[in-house]
Order: structure tokens, then C-alpha cells, then sequence
């Protein structure tokens, strides 16, 4: 992977994304969206709407996906699954390998109750997954558990990923499971692992995550709460953490992947170069996608 010059701006290469050219601009990828098989995908989006008061901005099918990701502007949307149940991570896994394709990739299902072994993990980085999503709230752990450091171990031996979701979940009771405190907790515990911490922390924890999380090796990602943290917030997390650990992501369809791109671009404090690294390069670099340099502005 080519990771050279901050002017160049990199397109990936034509071969892992199906044949599409994207010769002519900056690729944007979302890394943290999320959709349902068709015949779970109305009943879980209503489900979810009514317990958590959020609106719905894509019916929560893969082609209400692509059709959102037409309309913003998003070449590569990063697809996550959690399994509430042990039982459910081989059906969630296969679902995953079949909608993969051209602009559509995923991250791969675990439950820390039947924890995978090294061996299933490097298979399914052979197979092209390159990291796991789990939510400490809906599989019911504490991401700073002492038990659970075996698992993160095995998996950044593996030299995969743990995207977290961060902070409360609306549509969840207390306890919160992954708070800014405990994540930095687990992060030292298990420096080696590559965390990203999704909605920059946790939403309404702004104040905990830049004690304990800001400036730290510890991936963020923009999800859900982008335009709708404190602006003074935003700017210093944006500019204050390593813009290399930041990654550009919507929560679709809980957000407006449009809305939420138009305004990350659009923000005064950062550079083009920042915003290319936000969107695509950082992401890539945990994608495993190799990329060539291209020389041509960030639109």
C-alpha cells in the first residue's frame, strides 16, 4: 500500500472494487453504515425508530443503501452487523459474504460469548474481512472486562480490527457498557489492538472522551453524532486528535449520508488534506485496499 505525499490524493485500485473507475475523483467511503436482509429490514428499522425516537433516512435495505449512497456522493460504504446472539453470527456472517460487491464491503460478526479462535479469524481475513463490530450493549459486556482481553489480543495478533460502539445507545437502558473511560481502559490494556471508538467517543460523553480518549491511539470514527455535538466540541476533536485516527462515517440510515458528507467537507478548520485523509485514506489504510496516487483536488 502507497501511502506517500499528503498533496497526492489516492483512488483505489480498479481490481478491489469490482472494475470501477474512479479516475476522476477523490474516493469518499463511510465506514460505519448499516442495513438488514430485505424481508427483516422494515420491521427492524420501525423496531429501532420507536425505541429510540431516531428518524430513518434509507429504509435500511442494501439497495436503499446504494440508492443513499448515489445521492450523496459515497463510492464505499462499510457495512457493520452486530449478532445479539451467539447462534446468529453464522447466518450474519454468510449474509455479509453475499452482499458484498462493488462499493459495498462489511466488517465480520462476532459474539464475545463464543469467542472466535485465530484460526477462524485468519480465515476470515483471507476471506477479505478485515475487522469485527461489536456493541457491548447489545451483546452484553464490559468493554474494559479483564475477560475479554484474550479476544482483542487474538484479534490484533490477526492484525484485524474492533469498531465499538461508543457511549449510549438511545434505544438501550443503562448500564452504558462502552463509555470513553472504559474503552481508554481496554486501549491500555491491549495497546496493540486497533479500536476505533464510533460517534467520536459517544454521544453526550464529550467531555469523558477528551479526557480519556482524545490525543490517544485510538481510531474515532464521525458516526451519528457529527453535526450534532457542540461545535466547539467538534472543531477540538477534529483538530486536536491525530487527523489519522479520525474516520469520515454516517450511522445510515440514521443519518442523511449526503448531510452528513456535505458537512464534513464544508467545515472552515479542515485542510483539504485533512478532509481527503477523514474520507478516504485512513479508512483504506484499515481496509487493507491498496491505492495508486492521483494528482487531482478533493471535490
Amino acid at each position: 500500500m502507497l501511502l506517500k505525499g499528503d498533496k497526492a490524493v489516492r483512488t483505489l485500485c480498479l481490481e478491489k472494487i469490482g472494475g470501477i473507475s474512479y479516475r476522476n475523483h477523490t474516493l469518499k467511503i463511510d465506514f460505519h453504515t448499516h442495513i438488514y436482509p430485505d424481508r427483516l429490514a422494515l420491521s427492524t428499522v420501525l423496531a429501532v425508530r420507536e425505541r429510540s425516537g431516531i428518524d430513518a433516512y434509507a429504509d435500511g435495505t442494501l439497495e436503499g443503501l446504494k440508492r443513499s449512497m448515489a445521492a450523496a456522493g459515497i463510492d464505499l460504504s462499510i457495512v457493520a452487523a452486530v449478532a445479539t446472539k451467539p447462534e446468529q453470527v453464522t447466518s450474519i456472517q454468510q449474509w455479509l459474504r453475499a452482499i458484498r460487491q462493488p462499493g459495498i464491503a462489511a466488517m465480520a460478526a462476532m459474539h464475545p460469548a463464543d469467542p472466535l479462535s485465530s484460526g477462524q479469524m485468519k480465515k476470515l481475513k483471507q476471506d477479505g474481512f478485515h475487522g469485527f463490530k461489536l456493541h457491548p450493549d447489545y451483546q452484553d459486556f464490559f468493554v474494559d472486562d479483564p475477560r475479554m482481553y484474550p479476544l482483542y489480543e487474538r484479534v490484533a495478533a490477526e492484525g484485524m480490527f474492533i469498531l465499538f460502539h461508543a457511549g449510549v445507545d438511545r434505544g438501550l437502558p443503562h448500564p452504558v457498557h462502552a463509555t470513553p473511560k472504559r474503552l481508554a481502559a481496554a486501549h491500555r490494556a491491549v495497546p496493540e489492538l486497533c479500536m476505533i471508538a464510533a460517534h467520536l467517543g459517544g454521544e453526550d460523553a464529550y467531555e469523558e472522551t477528551a479526557v480519556h480518549l482524545l490525543g490517544q491511539d485510538v481510531y474515532l470514527d464521525t458516526s451519528f453524532v457529527l453535526r450534532k455535538m457542540p461545535a466547539a466540541f467538534r472543531e477540538r476533536f477534529l483538530t486536536e486528535h491525530p487527523v489519522e485516527r479520525l474516520l469520515f462515517a454516517s450511522d445510515s440510515p440514521w443519518t442523511d449520508q449526503g448531510e452528513e458528507l456535505r458537512f464534513l467537507l464544508g467545515l472552515p478548520f479542515l485542510t483539504k488534506n485533512d478532509k481527503e485523509k477523514i474520507c478516504f485514506s485512513n479508512a483504506a489504510r484499515l481496509l487493507g485496499l491498496e491505492h495508486r496516487e492521483e494528482a487531482t483536488d478533493l471535490k
